[in-house]
């Protein structure tokens, strides 16, 4: 054996045994290396408790500053601040807000490796930036929005509408099968809301009116009185009385005709009147407003709307129904796939 393989041979030799004792006997800066490379779950949990990091999602974190900046904006909508909430509830809101993070993060993994599919133009973000600008009554308001939503520039505000589109674009093209109604159903519901779907009764009615406002009630009454008796005796005519003595100036040039009426649509005191007299038969009454002389001219009764002229409505609406639902469902599938790749520390929320 030549001196050059000798010496090879002790340099691979000692090189393997400090290897060896690198990574079993001693902590060296190999070993080192490697436990900075592939930390175990409790070095991740305490960097994570160091750094302030709540999850992390395929390696990427998720901050407890970035939750707390959605706890603000999700209570912003509603008009509360972050300040004012209690531990008990700041936790909750914590655990929907991270929640929602999580969710959020795995979307945009999957619109942007699926981005050949669910392109989004710049019409419609445009579109969506007006909408969201149009919200506010001033550009100083806006820019409060956008940093309680941690938004430093309107850059960023299109980037994030952008991300949201997709988002929102590529959701629909997992969920389309979910939505789709059949006939089936649509007939199905149709038969079981049939009574709530038609058109519910209707009533011409005409009034001759009298307000009570800062008058004593009884003596608007005995105003009323005298016309009244004439109309029963048949002196005088609805109409004329209504032309004369009537202070509702909406409907005594028309003889007091306040046309077709609903009972849902009308005051409660009035409505329920009208709807328990029978036809040609004035009544006065009081309500709220002061005092009437009402006549129900002509009642139709409840009609029916038919299947089809429904069928479109009942569809779309059994389709949005159908909507929250399956997209609930759609992010409990991805969650529950990339579970693996979801690490919660849980201790960082509860700061």
């Amino acid at each position: 054996m030549s001196k050059a393989f000798v010496i090879r041979m002790v340099v691979w030799w000692a090189l393997i045994i400090y290897l060896v004792c690198d990574l079993y006997l001693f902590t060296g800066p190999l070993k080192r290396e490697l436990r900075r490379l592939n930390p175990t779950l409790e070095e991740k949990r305490a960097e994570a408790i160091k750094e302030g990091v709540c999850a992390t999602v395929y390696k990427a974190p998720i901050y407890l500053s970035q939750v707390d900046r959605r706890v603000r904006e999700n209570l912003w909508r509603v008009g509360r601040t972050l300040e004012k909430v209690g531990a008990p509830e700041r936790k909750m809101l914590r655990n929907v807000a991270l929640n929602d993070l999580i969710d959020e993060a795995l979307l945009r993994i999957k619109a942007r490796f699926n981005g050949d599919e669910v392109s989004v133009s710049e019409e419609e973000i445009e579109q969506e930036l007006r909408q969201f600008k149009s919200r506010f009554r001033s550009s100083k308001e806006l820019e409060k929005a956008m940093r309680v939503q941690g938004i430093e520039s309107q850059k960023e505000l299109r980037y994030r509408m952008a991300a949201r589109i997709q988002q929102e674009k590529y959701i629909e093209t997992k969920i389309q099968d979910y939505l789709k109604v059949t006939e089936e159903e649509a007939r199905q519901w149709y038969e079981d809301h049939k009574e709530e779907l038609a058109m519910p009764e209707r009533r011409r009615v005409r009034h001759i009116f009298l307000a009570t406002l800062n008058l004593e009630p009884e003596e608007v009454k005995e105003r009323l009185a005298k016309p009244f008796e004439q109309l029963m005796l048949g002196e005088v005519t609805f109409q004329a009385l209504a032309a004369a003595i009537s202070e509702d100036e909406r409907s005594k040039s028309k003889g007091g005709d306040l046309g077709w009426m609903q009972k849902k649509r009308l005051p409660e005191d009035f409505g329920k009147v009208v709807f328990s007299i029978s036809p040609s038969q004035p009544r006065m009454i009081q309500t709220k407003l002061g005092w009437h002389i009402v006549e129900v001219l002509e009642v139709a009764p409840p009609q029916p709307h038919s299947y089809t002229s429904l069928k479109e409505e009942i569809v779309r609406a059994l389709s949005d129904s159908k909507r929250k639902d399956a997209i609930d469902t759609y992010r409990k599938q991805l969650r529950w796939f990339n579970r693996e790749k979801i690490i919660i520390f849980q201790e960082v929320l509860e700061r």
